[in-house]
Order: C-alpha cells, then structure tokens, then sequence
C-alpha cells in the first residue's frame, strides 16, 4: 500500500530505528544463548575431553554472526534468498539464532506459502546438518547424543510457532492497512460529498438570484435608460418613469434581503423555505412589462382561470418562473417588441406553455448584462420535475419558447 494521507512515509530516522532495534534485539538474544550454550557445555564437560577443533568452531559462529547481521539489514531487497542464506549460515552458529527466527518471522509475514515453505524445509534439514557437525567438532565421541525423533519434532514445533507468529504479524498490518486505506476511502468520498453539496448550494444560490434579481433590474435598467435618452418626456412621465425605478428598485432589494436570510439560514435547505411567487402573480409580471414599453398578450387555451386555481403549488411556481425569465430575456434581446404568451393543457395530461416574440435584426443599443445560463437553469428544474423546455428560432424570425410540465389532477393542495 503506497503511502497516503491516512498513512505519512516514516522518515529516514524512523526507518533506521526500525532495524536497529529489531538487530540489537536478535545480537542479543542471540548472544546471550550462546554463551549459555557455550558456558554450560564448557562447565559440564572436562577440558582434557574437549576437541581441538572447538575454538575453531567458536570463531566461526562468531563469523557467522558477523556475515548474517547485515544481510538482515538487506533482507527486503530479495526476502527469500537472503532469508535463505541467513537459515543456513544461523544455523552453524549459536550466537546468530536470534537473527534466523527475526528473519524468518520478518519472511511469513508476506503469507506466501511456498516461499514459507521453502524456508522451514531448509531450516529443518541445516538445523539436523548444524546438529551433527556441533557435536564432532565441539564435543567427544561419547558425548554425542543419539538421534531421536523428539529432536526432529521439536524443530518443526518451534519452525511452526515461528511462522504462526510471523503470519499473525502479516495480517495485522494487513488489517491496518486495509482499515487506513478505508478510513482514506471514507474521508475522499466525504470531502466528495462536500464538494458536491457545495457546488450544488453555489448553483442553488446562483438560480435564486437570478430569479429574484433579473427582472427587477431588467426593469430598472429600461426605465433608467428612457430617462437617460428620451429627452422629449414631460414632467409627469418623468416623474411615473421614475417611480417605477424607484418601487422595482425596493422591490429587489426586499427579495434580496429574503435571499440572503434564507443563505444565512442553516436550517433552511431549500427554495421551498422562502415564499414563493406562483402563477397566481403572472399579472403583475406583464404589467411590469407593458409598463418598460413591451406589448403583451396574455392568450388561456382550453384552460379556466378554475383550473389555473387548482393548479399544484410547485407546477404553479415553474410556470411562473418561465414566464419571468421568457420576459425578462425578451427586454434584453428584443426591447420595445411585442411578446405573446399562450397557455393551454388539461388536468390529469400536461400544461403547456408558449412564448413568442419577434427577433430584431439589430442589436439593442444599449445591451443589459446577462448570465446566458437562464435558460438553461430553466430547463434543468423543468427536468427534475417530469418536464421539459426548448427553444428555437423560427424561420419567420421569431423566438420561441415551449415548456411543459405534468398537471396533475385535482387535489387538496393549497391554491396557487
């Protein structure tokens, strides 16, 4: 596992530490075994009957010591080779079994059961080898203990207890790891979430404004610019133009202001929180329009203001929200032309909704800032409740816009 967050890389310092402590504690088992060994060969058995070969064999279990240590140190670069040669090298040399059961511990902690089976066998047949050649070239002849299969099993009990030890170590920090590794996969999909949840408030935040603020200063914008360029008005229609600023202008700021309670609000999790205009106040919506010098028409197919009545609070609130958007880009793109909006559905099928104005063939003079995603955030909600938007441009050079939504049939919800 490849270090992450949830798991820091040890320093250098740590990693040294890390093999020094574990070399001092095998040297030291080690040699404090052997010279037990050594020490209690030496008072049990009289000097005269000692071989001669015996300070030789000592010399070379310290040898032995000193060629196994460091090949400790590197045994990760080649586990089991390097195990393997400090298997049979320990095994001539008392003072280095500590550094053969390190090593071999350290080799079955990977799980790998040949490699751990490799080992074992040849740990078992150097440990029967070391046996033999321990007693001719250290004790005398009648010394020399006869072979029994006590010694054979107790080398493989003690091989076993070894490797158990080594595979509980190996799937301990596989448990760790695994549970680092989820808690990193826990804390990603968190943060995921957050970001998501962040980015979804950025865009509720941003659909909010735009509903509440782009008509009201749409308005304020045209009437503002006749002031600045009609020079022929007379003093009453300065004094209704400027009116109509100054009550759209209050009027945005009040919406504002329950814009951003609602933001500061953390019990508030969405739209549905604030009041919210229905089809009920479309009214107020044209007449603002046919105010700033664009011609409505406002045309019911088939539908009874007693439907639009019974109409579902959220189907009644979208519409709303197209008709305020559809007129507010026709004041950007098309000032001054005509704008005709046509409703028609049936309870229990759809309602639908149309709104057309003329293209110009110029551009406005003088051009109202826009977001350009109006529209499209239009469309999206009309998607997540079952319906649908489009627009296009007819060949007669006019702009259309069709929305739908599902009407239900008539329930108990309260009126738009």
């Amino acid at each position: 596992m490849t270090p992450t967050a949830a798991e820091p890389a040890p320093s250098r310092a740590q990693r040294v530490w890390t093999h020094t402590w574990r070399l001092l504690v095998a040297v030291g088992a080690g040699g404090s075994s052997g010279l037990l060994v050594y020490g209690l060969g030496l008072q049990a058995t009289p000097e005269a009957v000692i071989r001669p070969t015996a300070a030789t064999w000592f010399f070379v279990d310290l040898l032995c010591l000193l060629v196994c240590a460091p090949l400790y140190v590197v045994r990760r670069r080649a586990p089991l080779v390097i195990t393997g040669v400090i298997v049979v090298l320990g095994s001539f040399s008392l003072f280095s079994q500590g550094l053969v059961v390190v090593a071999v511990v350290s080799l079955a902690t990977r799980r790998r059961w040949p490699e751990i089976g490799a080992v074992c066998v040849l740990w078992c047949g150097a440990t029967l080898v070391s046996e033999r050649a321990f007693a001719q070239w250290v004790l005398p002849s009648e010394a020399i203990p006869p072979r029994s299969g006590w010694t054979v099993a107790a080398q493989l009990v003690f091989s076993a207890l070894v490797v158990v030890t080594g595979m509980f170590i190996g799937g301990r920090r596989a448990l760790v790891a695994s549970l680092r590794e989820q808690a990193a996969i826990a804390r990603r999909e968190a943060d995921a979430r957050d970001d998501g949840a962040r980015a979804a408030e950025r865009n509720r935040i941003a659909r909010e404004m735009h509903d509440v603020l782009a008509h009201r200063l749409s308005l304020v914008a045209l009437h503002s610019g006749a002031l600045e360029y009609r020079a022929g008005l007379d003093p009453e229609q300065v004094r209704e133009t400027a009116a109509v600023v100054r009550e759209n202008a209050h009027e945005a700021l009040g919406e504002l202001r329950e814009v951003l309670g609602l933001l500061r609000d953390t019990t508030a999790t969405d739209e549905q929180s604030r009041p919210q205009p229905t089809f009920a106040q479309v009214d107020e919506l044209l007449d603002g329009t046919r105010a700033a010098g664009s011609p409505v028409t406002f045309v019911l197919d088939r539908v009874g203001e007693d439907d639009l009545a019974r109409l579902p609070a959220s189907t009644s609130r979208h519409l709303y929200r197209v008709v305020q958007e559809t007129l507010t880009n026709a004041r950007k793109h098309a000032p001054g032309a005509p704008v005709h909006v046509r409703l028609h559905g049936a309870p229990g099928e759809r309602i639908a909704l149309e709104v057309t104005n003329p293209v110009p063939t110029t551009a406005p003079t003088t051009a109202l800032p826009t977001s350009g995603w109006g529209l499209t955030g239009l469309a999206e909600r009309l998607r997540l409740t079952g319906g649908e938007l489009d627009t296009a441009r007819r060949a007669d050079g006019t702009f259309i816009v069709q929305a739908w939504l599902p009407w239900a049939a008539a329930t108990t919800e309260g009126q738009a």
